[in-house]
């Protein structure tokens, strides 16, 4: 068998709805709340998370208490890390993304080395924390795509330098060349985890949000933004954050299905996996009318925490303090702070400005002051 042959192998295959659903039939809802998925039952993750989502006999505040229970046997319960845009420059055209590129009223902003450090040193020295995830928009030219990882690869390098102990990467679909030139900066061994949510599993939604064609369009290239993890394991890295945007596609089922299977996957490449299921927030000149409500927002959480316990649910402060409070016991990650570009201040709240940030979040409170910081069992 080729190598080629062998590598298309291990990469993800979304499973069919239709023969989930057959399988979620079978589940006994009661039966693995009872024992707890460590009980190993016969029927797949995906199945067990719909069967659990679509049972009606089950209450929300059940599988809460169910999930709960499993996650508080993780040490730390909570890690943190705060995000660090470090420019708002995108060439894709999202339409519930301020960054678009068509986006004319967004004011364009962008980090060099100095303003970089100075972000870092006042997250480290004056909020205290040890986590940080910098964000970019994604780039249509080879050229500034291989720029921008090694750009971002030196930046990964500096904070850990620094003295991080977690630091992720959110700056679009990388093909194996791209890694290779970030992965420059790092070793395989360090703590460095690349994030690439996929929005939503659905072709036909993710087509009306992101675009009908590549060209021109980076982000339109759904099929090399799914294999993206897959060829980061490839090159010998093991952390990853898979997520969806919850809102954008309106079937939630099909949405928990590929999700829990695509961390499942991963899982089984020895990946280590967290899971994001960031609610759509208000942007400027952007499409933004779907919602998921509370309830049902809260019950999805905790059929992907209680379906796939070891893999943490990253929380942010796109939601009110009031839901993260509600949902902190379901979440193994939580990251305060804001989508505006080089945002933090060491005296002040950080900015959210409506013209130069990707979006507008509920909690504004600096990192320090979040909700991980409460808890005596989480590493900020």
């Amino acid at each position: 068998m080729s190598g080629q042959q062998d590598v298309a192998e291990k990469d993800f295959v979304m499973p069919s709805l239709a023969e989930v659903r057959a399988e979620a039939g079978t589940v006994d809802t009661r039966a693995v709340l009872a024992n707890g998925v460590d009980a190993h039952p016969v029927e797949s993750r995906p199945a067990i998370a719909l069967a659990l989502w679509e049972d009606t006999s089950i209450s929300t505040a059940e599988l809460k208490a169910a999930a709960e229970a499993k996650c508080a046997e993780r040490m730390p319960q909570l890690h943190t890390f705060v995000p660090l845009y470090t420019t708002n420059h995108c060439d894709s055209e999202c339409k519930m993304c301020s960054m678009r590129k068509g986006n004319a009223r967004m004011e364009r902003k962008f980090s060099g080395r100095d303003e970089i450090i100075e972000q870092l040193e006042i997250l480290y020295k004056h909020e205290g924390v040890r986590g940080v995830g910098f964000l970019t928009g994604e780039y249509e030219d080879k050229y500034t795509r291989l720029s921008t990882a090694f750009r971002i690869g030196w930046a990964i390098r500096t904070a850990l330098d620094m003295g991080y102990e977690r630091v992720y990467f959110n700056i679009g679909s990388m093909e194996p060349d791209e890694i290779d030139v970030l992965g420059e900066w790092i070793r395989a061994e360090d703590p460095v985890t690349m994030c690439v949510f996929q929005e939503t599993y659905d072709r036909g939604a993710y087509t009306r949000f992101m675009g009908k064609t590549s060209a021109g369009v980076p982000k339109a290239d759904y099929d090399r933004r799914v294999v993206s993890f897959d060829r980061w394991l490839d090159a010998g890295f093991r952390y990853v954050n898979p997520g969806v945007l919850v809102g954008l596609h309106d079937d939630l089922s099909s949405e928990i299905v590929n999700l829990v299977a695509h961390g499942a996957h991963l899982h089984q490449r020895g990946a280590v996996v967290d899971l994001s299921v960031p609610r759509m927030r208000p942007a400027m000149s952007s499409r933004d009318s779907t919602r998921v409500d509370d309830e049902n927002y809260l019950r999805m959480m905790s059929v992907v925490a209680f379906t796939c316990p070891e893999q943490r649910l990253v929380l942010t402060t796109r939601e009110p303090q009031e839901f993260q409070d509600e949902a902190l016991g379901l979440a193994g990650v939580i990251s305060p702070g804001s989508p505006d570009v080089a945002p933090y201040r060491a005296d002040s709240q950080a900015r959210n400005e409506e013209t130069t940030s990707q979006f507008l979040v509920a909690d504004l409170r600096r990192p320090r002051t979040s909700s991980a910081g409460s808890s005596p069992r989480a590493r900020r």
